[in-house]
């Protein structure tokens, strides 16, 4: 499927605006983030759970033996679930894209080698607003839905604190961020790191190069209507949720977090920051 793209980040990247902007352009079709995590697992249990009940059947059977199916077999259809999945979600349009965070980043390779011609855009943000993103996300979740898993996944060693958290977020990001890089330099052609900040600063820049890697039209009255159609106050404005459109930071935290909180953070995440050429704060 020549015509198939991924785009996705790390969870509170950006994702969401870089997947309007996608879906803005009148040659693509990009929709919501899609949930591959959840078909993934579910293959995998119905594969386990197939090969359990023929190894039933020829029990019953007295069967001397039984061929079970291997998980080749399960993983191939999961792939063309995949397509056809992009196209059902969708439009008739060039370019259709899947929006994905937490399959995507596990499986940039595997991919990329299946969907041979595709092309995926993947975002990146300094991990201080990525991690006060996330705390007010989870938080205001918390209130709306009363479950206890929106704070827990906040804990750091069973105790809820930001300090905490900003610090294990960077670290934990750091690292994520070094075994993507391994992945995308190994087939540069294919993939296309940009940055949140970049994307907010010199947004028609960045918003031209996304279009010119995944191979559609970038005339400049396209790019012109896609940044006034894509700001956080139109976004906010047409959503049914505009609570979810709270800050677009990109300061690294300061003036809401303790200088020396503030440097620590950066110094664990160093060599990533260097890797998305994210610009550290003056």
């Amino acid at each position: 499927m020549s015509n198939l793209f991924f785009c996705g980040g790390l969870p509170k990247s950006g994702t969401t605006l870089l997947q309007r902007i996608l879906d803005l352009h009148p040659e693509v079709s990009c929709n919501s983030e899609d949930n591959l995590e959840l078909l993934a697992q579910n293959f995998q249990d119905l594969h386990k759970k197939y090969n359990r009940s023929l190894s039933l059947f020829a029990s019953r059977t007295g069967a001397e033996k039984h061929k079970e199916v291997d998980r080749e077999v399960f993983i191939k259809n999961f792939y063309y679930l995949i397509k056809d999945i992009a196209i059902n979600r969708n439009d008739k349009v060039k370019l259709i894209g899947i929006s994905d965070n937490n399959f995507l980043l596990k499986n940039l390779v595997n991919l990329s080698k299946i969907f041979i011609n595709s092309k995926t855009i993947i975002i990146f943000r300094n991990p201080i607003d990525i991690a006060l993103s996330a705390w007010d996300h989870n938080h205001r979740l918390f209130e709306k839905e009363k479950f206890d898993e929106h704070l827990n996944i906040m804990k750091v060693n069973g105790d809820l604190n930001l300090d905490k958290y900003i610090i294990h977020r960077s670290k934990v990001w750091n690292n994520q961020v070094k075994n993507l890089f391994l992945q995308i330099n190994n087939m540069p052609e294919k993939f296309l790191a940009i940055n949140y900040e970049d994307l907010c600063v010199k947004k028609e820049e960045i918003i031209k190069k996304i279009f010119q890697h995944i191979g559609c039209s970038h005339e400049e009255k396209i790019i012109t209507k896609i940044v006034e159609e894509s700001s956080i106050e139109k976004m906010r404005k047409t959503s049914s949720d505009p609570d979810f459109f709270k800050k677009g930071r990109m300061n690294f935290g300061s003036k809401e977090l303790d200088i020396s909180l503030i440097k620590s953070a950066i110094d664990f995440s160093k060599e990533g920051l260097s890797l998305t050429k994210i610009k550290l704060p003056i």
